[in-house]
């Protein structure tokens, strides 16, 4: 009897030990090896497409200069106080001049400022997310009901912190109370490089609402496993977090060399992970175009009651684009135009061409000489 039992228990401990090793090697096998050597980024446009403020040159996004970008938009207003005429050409500025940065839309007010801090953490790199939007008074805190990865990312890295949050570590609030009632809630994409770039809204919220902490990574916080992936930007996130449609890494490396992906995330044929509330959104986000195929009957979620507080820079965004001259396939269809050629003739033989030069070559000596005779008389 004790003999099966051993037994049993042996089977049973295989088995899971089996099971195990299949997802450890099923987690390595989505990220393909060869191209994870080509350190793709966000920049890489033979895998995403460029931002509308840049242009695709031997494979990588580099800044259009401010004439390039299209003259149709709403004017942006820099923290450095300037006035630009559109939000492509700030953007365009800042691609070149990173010291440059989007403050809001609109003409720029001596009272318009914008800040964002961390509040009661024990370092400069951790705590609760609290802004001052550009025509509020006051501070106030963020809503973690919005709070993701996309932007706690913009967050840090407007804060100096240029590999986003930590994925790792959380913020240990314990002994903390503060009251939340009202808190404003925030949308990203993921790729600003501050938060007056994204949407900040306010909701008709009843009670105490949870607030949005965040950890900015440090290179000293974090030390390599043996599950972690490096991102091409030296930031260390766990192996489970890649290709999972999340920018987790930041600069969009951990979702660019996927076999497959994790979750409900939407894999590209080009190999790259995006989240799946990008399919069927009216924007091709995949380079291939299949997260716009097929999109008849597609259910799309119906907005909550909000109050917008800031403009949508993302709409802004996606306008711009729509602006920019499109790329078709095959040859056009253009007018003939006639041209001028010769017609008939043979082919020249070797030894011909001298012959042809030597006659040129008299003609010119007599019709130089009658040019003369005729200046002489």
């Amino acid at each position: 009897m004790l003999l099966h039992v051993f037994l049993l228990f042996l089977c049973f401990h295989l088995s899971f030990c089996q099971v195990s090793l299949r997802l450890h090697t099923a987690q390595e096998e989505l990220v393909e090896k060869k191209c994870l050597a080509k350190k793709y980024t966000h920049l890489s446009c033979n895998k995403v497409f460029c931002q509308p403020w840049q242009k695709c040159i031997e494979g990588t996004c580099i800044c259009k200069l401010p004439y390039q970008c299209p003259k149709n938009g709403t004017s942006a207003c820099a923290t450095n106080g300037r006035n630009f005429l559109t939000y492509c050409q700030l953007k365009s500025l800042e691609c070149l001049r990173p010291g440059t940065k989007f403050l809001n839309n609109g003409t720029c007010t001596a009272e318009g400022k914008f800040s964002v801090s961390l509040k009661y953490g024990s370092t400069d790199s951790e705590g609760i997310v609290e802004v001052k939007l550009v025509d509020q008074d006051k501070t106030m805190f963020i809503c973690k009901s919005s709070w993701t990865m996309r932007e706690a990312n913009v967050a840090c890295l407007d804060l100096g912190f240029q590999q986003g949050a930590d994925t790792q570590r959380s913020f240990q609030s314990s002994n903390l109370s503060i009251n939340a009632t009202e808190c404003l809630h925030v949308h990203c994409r993921g790729l600003e490089t501050s938060l007056t770039e994204c949407t900040f809204t306010k909701r008709r919220t009843v009670g105490y609402q949870d607030l949005a902490d965040v950890v900015c990574y440090t290179q000293k916080a974090d030390s390599p496993t043996d599950d972690s992936f490096q991102c091409v930007n030296g930031k260390y996130i766990s192996q489970a977090e890649a290709c999972n449609g999340i920018n987790d890494c930041g600069d969009q490396s951990d979702e660019l060399c996927c076999k497959a992906c994790r979750g409900k995330s939407f894999h590209c044929k080009s190999g790259v992970c995006i989240p799946s509330q990008y399919r069927c959104n009216g924007e091709v986000d995949c380079i291939t175009g299949e997260d716009e195929v097929g999109c008849e009957g597609f259910a799309s979620v119906a907005p909550e009651e909000t109050e917008i507080l800031t403009a949508d820079m993302d709409a802004e965004r996606r306008r711009i684009k729509s602006l920019l001259p499109t790329i078709s396939c095959g040859i056009k269809n253009r007018m003939h135009i006639r041209r001028k050629r010769v017609v008939g003739g043979k082919p020249a033989q070797l030894g011909k061409m001298k012959q042809i030069s030597d006659i040129f070559k008299g003609l010119h000596k007599v019709y130089t000489l009658e040019f003369c005779c005729i200046i002489l008389k």
